[in-house]
């Protein structure tokens, strides 16, 4: 019985991190920003606004979750963006503080972080990246 050994290839595929992108970012910014605004100015009537706002940072954090459906970060985002959407339909008012539980799961998911181009044409962001693994700032 003759047994080869075949050489092993040097490359491996990169992990993709999940990076979301600049708009995503903004319109999860969109209906905290409308919560505020009418916190401040209690006249303005901004409740369909804040409706549409969280309806759309929902769906939008629901598709990048499903685009990355193994960052824990994306999914309680998105499920929190999805229960501040039903209770803003509902006309309650604690879903102000769900759309701000929205946005610190995208910017404790390293969201908001800068990143830093290197010369290999890899990523690098300071603390660890989606999949946990160390990286260099």
């Amino acid at each position: 019985m003759a047994v080869s050994a075949l050489p092993r290839a040097r490359t491996r595929a990169r992990p993709q991190p999940a990076t979301l992108a600049p708009g995503v970012l903004a319109l999860t910014l969109i209906a905290p920003a409308l919560d505020l605004l009418r916190m401040v100015q209690p006249g303005l009537a901004l409740a369909s606004a804040g409706v549409v706002a969280s309806g759309l940072a929902s769906a939008v954090l629901l598709i990048a979750w499903v685009r990355f459906p193994r960052t824990s970060w994306l999914a309680a985002a998105s499920l929190a963006a999805l229960a501040s959407f039903a209770l803003r339909l509902v006309g309650m008012d604690v879903a102000a503080v769900l759309s701000l539980l929205a946005v610190v799961g995208v910017g404790i998911g390293g969201a908001f972080a800068p990143s830093v181009e290197l010369p290999d044409d890899r990523v690098a962001v300071a603390g660890t990246d989606v999949l946990e693994h160390s990286r260099a700032a």
